[in-house]
């Protein structure tokens, strides 16, 4: 009677997927092998089917699936574009990955701007940049998230003014900037 009771609760714990096997006598097996139990009437094991591989026509027909081993693999971008008053930018550059992004996307926008300190080069984040047009009226007024900002402007003439929050030794700086019809023009803003 407890032989017939043992098996029907492996099997019940089977068919509900719940871990009741160790419950119902099942042996502690390290992952990745196919269980062993203490009785004689066993249930059946059956493995799961095999996972496609990357260059298997079929695979193609199924979901993608990502591995983080995998060298193509990359995990999904942080940088973001925004859209502020019709005017797209995007800011970054903390690490290789980020600036390589970046560079990529540059061609996208007309203005470029570098954040970094005098001297030493090391890139300065969390910039506060304020972009004006000829009658001083805000045309953007963002936070860089990393030593590059990049902004997509109508032609004009601006001026940038660019601070560093909370860093009362940080005197705010401003440059102007003719924005063409076409190219991208370039600031650089040091700090001592």
């Amino acid at each position: 009677m407890t032989r017939i009771h043992r098996t029907s609760l492996i099997a019940t714990a089977l068919i509900l997927g719940v871990g009741g096997l160790q419950a119902a006598g099942a042996q502690q097996q390290p992952p990745n092998l196919p269980p062993t139990y203490d009785s004689d009437a066993s249930p059946r094991y059956q493995e799961p089917a095999p996972l496609p591989r990357p260059n298997d026509p079929a695979a193609s027909q199924s979901a993608p699936s990502f591995n983080a081993a995998s060298p193509d693999w990359s995990p999904p971008s942080p940088l973001r574009v925004h859209n502020d008053q019709n005017v797209r930018y995007i800011s970054g550059g903390v690490g290789e990955s980020e600036r390589t992004e970046l560079n990529a996307r540059s061609p996208q926008f007309n203005l470029r701007l570098l954040f970094a300190m005098q001297g030493s080069g090391e890139y300065l984040s969390a910039i506060r940049v304020n972009i004006l047009d000829t009658h001083g009226g805000t045309i953007l007024t963002a936070d860089s998230k990393g030593p590059w900002f990049l902004a997509q402007l109508a032609p004009g003439d601006y001026a940038v003014e660019v601070s560093v929050p909370g860093q009362t030794g940080q005197q705010p700086q401003r440059q102007t900037v003719h924005i063409a019809g076409s190219g991208q023009s370039r600031l650089d803003f040091y700090w001592r």
